[in-house]
């Protein structure tokens, strides 16, 4: 395709500007349901695909799902009637027709050279989530490099965000005013030019917690690591994320939240204890969205362009209830 060990410096994930607000600064706030009414108007082939399904929940562990959702980038006229924008600029991200993983249009999200951001995208939820499973397929445009520093990392996706000061930025949850599952790619064990490795940050409530969230590197020897994927630049990759909000008894988080990782359909990452909140209902899951920042006291070394394209959510359960837990 060709197309334009110790803790590193604060992560980009973690500037005082990346809190989260509820309006943001460009596009629409896109709702659930105004997307099931999106969907129900302009019917097949319209801007969403969209089944509704039955729900069960005391069948397993994960349930099945309440709606599976997927975002059409080949049917609307600007990204911005799907994704909110909080941080960043709105200019960084745009619909392209090459590459593309499938279809006609894919997503590019630009870093410039010299800057942290490219910008961060939401797809809202009216209601808190508490199950969430997405997918989208993404690739590192063929120059991508990460010299200069012993270990850099740089966003790719938010995986799942309940906003508020606790989510990023260096704040600290305490059950009621937010957290968050982000996916990166790092240099960590890996060269800067490539092939590069995955990293898992989430700030919670529970051990392991650090001032800028914790990093889960995705690589051989670490803990949740069940695999060590390597991510060439040029190369599609479908990356699957799963978000399970913990369980609450008598107002206290139970370590039983959950968030697991797939590549190309290959589990990578599993973490099965997670403290995220003592209040399911206002202090769940509200977005999810491509996101590009790098860095964090350290800025991007040259324009760099991720791509999306096939971004699809199964909310309230999982695509596959049954293959869900191992």
């Amino acid at each position: 395709m060709t197309t334009n060990s110790s803790e590193p410096d604060k992560p980009a994930s973690d500037r005082r500007d990346e809190h989260d607000s509820t309006d943001g600064a460009a596009g629409p706030r896109i709702s659930r349901r105004r997307t099931l009414r999106a969907g129900g108007m302009l019917g097949t082939g319209g801007l969403l695909g969209l089944a509704s399904l039955g729900v069960d929940r005391a069948a397993a562990a994960c349930s099945d799902p309440e709606e599976i959702l997927h975002l059409d980038y080949d049917a609307v006229e600007d990204w911005t009637d799907l994704y909110r924008v909080s941080n960043g600029d709105a200019d960084n991200l745009a619909l392209v027709s090459s590459p593309t993983s499938s279809g006609d249009r894919a997503l590019q999200m630009r870093i410039r050279e010299g800057d942290n951001w490219g910008v961060s995208t939401h797809y809202d939820f009216e209601d808190g989530v508490i199950e969430l499973n997405g997918r989208v397929d993404f690739a590192l445009n063929t120059g991508w490099s990460m010299p200069g520093r012993r270990l850099a990392n740089c966003r790719l996706w938010n995986c799942a965000i309940a906003r508020g000061p606790g989510s990023a930025g260096g704040g600290t949850p305490d059950g009621t005013n937010g957290w968050s599952n982000r996916m990166y790619v790092t240099t960590r064990d890996a060269d800067p030019e490539g092939p590069y490795h995955l990293l898992s940050n989430t700030y919670h409530m529970g051990e392991g917690q650090g001032e800028y969230g914790e990093q889960s590197y995705i690589v051989d020897g670490e803990p949740n690591a069940l695999a060590t994927p390597q991510i060439v630049p040029g190369r599609w990759y479908e990356f699957e994320y799963y978000v399970r909000v913990n369980t609450v008894s008598g107002g206290s988080p139970n370590p039983d939240g959950v968030v697991r990782y797939w590549l190309d359909g290959d589990p990578i990452y599993e973490r099965e204890n997670l403290q995220f909140t003592t209040d399911r209902e206002n202090n769940a899951i509200e977005t999810t969205g491509p996101v590009g920042h790098y860095g964090g006291s350290y800025t991007a070394p040259q324009n760099l362009y991720a791509y999306y394209d096939d971004h699809s959510m199964a909310i309230g359960g999982a695509f596959d209830p049954e293959a869900c837990d191992p």
